[in-house]
């Protein structure tokens, strides 16, 4: 029975659909949530260039009312905007280091402003894990200046 079936398994190619999909599904997969993590580190940059906008604005319009804020409330409002709607960041990915002054010297000192640097980073999530490939860790820093 084997022998008669041997000739016709050059001809047979009732399974090579199957056997190409199998091959070549695990790279056009890897390919696809590539390109869903292209999108997620984009999404994600953008929206920790946003929060570090909206903290800063905050942080001025503030300093207009008469409110002067510390370096700990800034970092707060900052976790805030982060971790709620329309960012919904998960916290534990969060790392935002205390704003720190800006003094005279530095490049980015304006003579009679008060300026803090705040720096924030941010893991996103991956959708590559069963490649090994992790997510690197976004950074933005944006000088916030206030009058005195």
């Amino acid at each position: 029975m084997i022998r008669r079936a041997l000739p016709d398994l050059p001809k047979d190619s009732s399974g090579a659909a199957v056997l190409e999909f199998a091959i070549l599904a695990p790279i056009f997969f890897a390919m696809l949530f590539g390109v869903v993590q292209v999108g997620l580190q984009m999404w994600s940059y953008n929206s920790l260039r946003s929060i570090v906008a909206d903290t800063a604005r905050y942080t001025m319009v503030e300093y207009q009312k008469g409110n002067q804020l510390t370096p700990d409330q800034i970092e707060n409002k900052a976790i805030a905007v982060a971790v709620n709607s329309p960012y919904d960041f998960n916290i534990d990915q969060i790392n935002i280091s205390p704003p720190t002054s800006i003094a005279a010297g530095d490049s980015d000192y304006i003579a009679g402003m008060t300026g803090y640097s705040l720096t924030m980073s941010y893991t996103p999530p991956t959708v590559l894990d069963f490649t090994g490939i992790t997510a690197p860790t976004l950074t933005v820093t944006r000088p916030i200046y206030v009058t005195t």
